[in-house]
């Protein structure tokens, strides 16, 4: 996306309601032998995208759960819409529209058929359900499709129907649970453009992903979650000042040469340098990423390539960057998403 975009969107955010629409306060959740989520606090306000990140194993999909009234939390309290999603679930029927992470259709059936039982479930008018479906098929490219099983369907026109399907009875309460898990590219972007459009139309949307550009790409708001709050909730530049005002050096280099000295001289002596991250990635290369305290980029590349040339090491690579939220993740518990 680009910055002008960006920065709209973050116009945007300053005029979201201050009406909250979801509320958990200090929720767990047990199993035996297992705490799937721990202390978990955060408000989502009405018109907002909320975006939980974290990796495999993390909670999302419990929270959703919960959230929705399929589970019952083991302590703390959670208000939807003021209510209690689990003793009170069929009163808030119908303001949800929850795109699960597994494909969850009928194969046997075809995709208008899939769609209008949906509608029948949720007592639509019958005059509004075949232009209310096929104006949804158009949208999500699936017109040409509709009469043909689902079972014939790709992983994406799957996708595509499942969150159509969601959309069909109009909620309040958009939730994505890994909506673009396994998809190709061209989807994902489509899918992305149209939740970005459900956003501006005023929907709220909650989504879970363990795709860290889809979370910068999408979100309003952030959760960084791993079976407890590591980080947020927050707009992704208040968690990037917050957590890593500094400077991201990555380079891959060989074995030879890198002497203790390379490590403690240079990178945290003379450049006051982090290794955040040191990765073998063949017998003769390492990855390497570093943290900087100081934002003098042409300083630290000067001694940086002085030292290298001097000492005969061998860079390639080399470039900064500014934080992105693995990076973040990567710093505050020392693990990677895809682990």
């Amino acid at each position: 996306m680009l910055e002008n975009e960006k920065a709209n969107r973050v116009d945007n955010y300053s005029q979201k309601s201050d009406k909250v629409l979801i509320e958990l306060n200090q929720i767990s959740k047990h199993y035996p032998n297992t705490i799937a989520l721990d202390n978990i606090s955060f408000q989502i306000h009405k018109g907002e995208i909320f975006c939980l990140i974290g990796p495999n194993g993390a909670g999302k999909s419990t929270l959703v759960k919960l959230i929705t009234g399929q589970f019952k939390q083991t302590n703390g309290k959670i208000r939807v819409k003021g209510k209690d999603p689990y003793s009170e679930r069929k009163s808030l029927f119908g303001v949800f529209g929850l795109v699960p992470q597994e494909i969850a259709l009928y194969n046997e059936l075809t995709g208008y058929e899939n769609l209008g039982f949906h509608a029948r479930l949720y007592n639509m008018p019958k005059s509004e359900i075949i232009s209310k479906i096929e104006k949804l098929l158009k949208i999500a490219g699936l017109f040409e499709r509709r009469n043909d099983r689902v079972g014939t369907y790709s992983g994406g026109m799957k996708r595509r129907l499942q969150l159509i399907r969601a959309l069909l009875h109009e909620p309040e309460l958009l939730i994505l649970d890994e909506p673009t898990l396994g998809v190709d590219v061209q989807t994902r972007s489509a899918i992305h453009e149209y939740i970005l459009e459900l956003a501006k139309q005023g929907m709220t949307i909650l989504v879970t992903t363990n795709y860290m550009e889809e979370a910068e790409r999408l979100a309003e708001k952030i959760v960084i979650l791993d079976t407890k709050i590591i980080e947020g909730p927050g707009r992704l530049r208040e968690i990037q000042e917050r957590v890593f005002p500094n400077t991201i050096f990555e380079f891959k280099s060989s074995h030879k040469n890198l002497t203790p000295e390379f490590y403690d001289r240079l990178l945290k002596e003379k450049l006051h340098g982090k290794i955040l991250m040191e990765k073998s990635l063949s017998e003769t290369h390492s990855f390497f990423q570093i943290m900087f305290e100081s934002n003098n980029i042409e300083e630290i590349i000067e001694q940086f390539l002085g030292y290298t040339k001097s000492h005969n090491i061998h860079i390639e690579e080399f470039v900064f960057k500014k934080p992105t939220l693995e990076d973040i993740f990567l710093k505050l518990t020392g693990k990677e998403f895809r682990e």
